[in-house]
């Protein structure tokens, strides 16, 4: 697989008759999809674009040129996590990741619209920190908390049960992302340990999973895209051999 991104000009690829993904890297809502391939051990080809300088075909699969978007046969595609997901898990079902009671099924739901808080906090804190405001922080804490409990009163490994399943492949790229604020200076989001032992479990769990650990990046890469962003020249192709690698010490933002 080919860590580069496609711009405006680039060839779309040929169609290998393989589920095609359309994504970006650093991108939680493209993983979310990713993740769900990769516990469904489905065959895929994955292609990575440039969201600042976009292939002009990009726009076939997705008239708004977001990602993720799947094409499922040539020239045909759907695109939002959410959809495409909940079609993955329907159109092939020998590995099961939603839960068969309807009544759980709402509460994954739920369990992600609640947690849609803390995502938007990360997004300022990570964006436009001085935009960052106490009740951000407040609402980043609350989702922690509920997400906390929700782990601790289900009584399991994950959040689906003894294996990940689509709530906790939904959830975890923002978890995956939060443990880069601190190293971007913003120590009020860290996740600490004393206070959240249940979560800190859950989440070496969910990078330890081999849907996860294929695809998900250390804190360090993230927070290096992330400062490349700020700086207005998002270093897509970030990704070669030095890049991918545990997180390094890096010196802390007064």
């Amino acid at each position: 697989m080919s860590e580069k991104h496609l711009q405006s000009g680039d060839s779309l690829p040929p169609f290998t008759g393989k589920l095609r993904l359309f994504a970006m890297r650093f991108c939680p809502y493209a993983e979310r999809s990713i993740l769900c391939l990769n516990a469904k051990k489905l065959q895929y080809d994955l292609v990575f674009i440039n969201l600042d300088h976009k292939p002009e075909w990009i726009f076939q699969f997705n008239p708004k040129g977001a990602v993720p978007a799947l094409e499922y046969e040539e020239g045909k595609a759907i695109f939002d996590s959410n959809v495409i997901n909940v079609y993955l898990d329907e159109k092939y079902p020998e590995i099961p990741l939603q839960n068969s009671d309807p009544l759980r099924r709402a509460q994954d739901k739920l369990l992600v619209e609640m947690f849609a808080g803390a995502q938007s906090a990360y997004y300022t804190a990570a964006f436009n920190p001085q935009a960052v405001e106490p009740s951000m922080v407040e609402n980043f804490h609350k989702g922690l908390d509920l997400l906390q409990k929700e782990i601790e009163s289900r009584g399991t490994k994950f959040l689906n049960g003894d294996e990940p399943g689509l709530v906790d492949y939904t959830i975890w790229p923002f978890l995956e992302r939060f443990e880069a604020l601190p190293i971007l200076g913003q120590q009020e989001f860290a996740i600490d340990k004393s206070k959240y032992e249940i979560l800190i479990t859950y989440m070496a769990a969910m990078r330890d999973s081999p849907a996860v650990k294929a695809y998900a990046l250390a804190p360090d890469t993230h927070a290096k895209f992330t400062e490349s962003r700020i700086k207005g020249d998002a270093n897509y192709n970030m990704l070669d051999t030095s890049a991918v690698c545990c997180m390094r010490p890096r010196k802390k933002k007064e």
